[in-house]
């Protein structure tokens, strides 16, 4: 199809507003504008319609435009009815990270106490000090990006899952998901990250044996806890994370690296 014929098209499109041809091309214009490619910037769907609608007020007449507008509303109230209703539908999630959170707070406090890991090897290093304190504005940085996302795409409908989308936050300052963060980090962080993981190669097998039991123990909690609230369970809870035994041990020690019951406030 030719430009011509994709604005006889748009025309056609349109033919419930009776847009003439020279409308028809500012459109098409308009459309193209909208969907211009970009691997960094998009509009929200929100977003997309205050553009279509500043857009087409510049090009409607009043009359046109009013008819558009009429039809627009409806669209946008049926958004908002269908997103309501989604949230509404999460409710036994926030329970269900809620008590996770409480798992964590059972299992951690081992963590603490356990002579293998409370050593020199993990805790005399000044780059483990310069690494906690980037998780820590890693953990701010996704929180900011958390919030702005959801009142871009969400605006005020769907409270619950911002509440969702923050407990599973939170856990990662109980937490810490170094899985996540290393792909975030900038060069003198990695630099710092790879140092500290090849000196953890070095932990004893009975240190590393005391955190896989922690985290089965964990896990096996977590299940229990997805079984009773959510009424199902069809297999791992989490399944994003690392895949090989050595990414696997990298990333649970280096996770235990960065736990910090105060720098973090797991408690708050």
């Amino acid at each position: 199809m030719n430009e011509r014929q994709l604005i006889k098209h748009v025309q056609q499109q349109y033919s419930w507003l009776k847009v003439n041809l020279e409308q028809a091309e500012r459109i098409y214009r308009f459309e193209q504008d909208k969907n211009l490619p970009s691997n960094t910037h998009y509009f929200s769907e929100w977003e997309e319609w205050d553009f279509e609608r500043a857009s087409f007020q510049a090009i409607l007449t009043s009359e046109q435009f009013a008819k558009y507008e009429e039809r627009q509303k409806e669209v946008i109230r049926n958004a908002q009815i269908s997103r309501v209703e989604e949230d509404k539908a999460r409710q036994k999630e926030i329970a269900y990270h809620q008590r996770l959170l409480e798992i964590y707070d059972q299992i951690l406090p081992d963590f603490f106490k356990n002579p293998r890991i409370n050593n020199p090897i993990f805790f005399e290093d000044t780059k483990i000090d310069f690494l906690k304190a980037e998780y820590k504005r890693y953990l701010t940085e996704t929180k900011k990006a958390l919030l702005v996302d959801h009142f871009r795409f969400c605006r005020t409908l769907m409270p619950r899952t911002l509440k969702i989308s923050l407990l599973q936050h939170k856990l990662s300052y109980v937490w810490p998901d170094y899985f996540s963060f290393k792909r975030r980090m900038d060069e003198p962080t990695k630099a710092t990250a790879l140092y500290l993981e090849k000196k953890l190669f070095y932990i004893a097998d009975e240190t590393y044996e005391f955190v896989t039991k922690k985290m089965d123990e964990l896990n096996s909690l977590n299940e229990e806890n997805h079984r009773e609230i959510m009424k199902t369970f069809s297999g791992p809870v989490i399944t994003y994370g690392p895949d090989t035994p050595q990414e696997i041990r990298q990333t649970l020690l280096m996770s235990v690296l960065l736990l910090d019951k105060d720098q973090y406030g797991w408690q708050d």
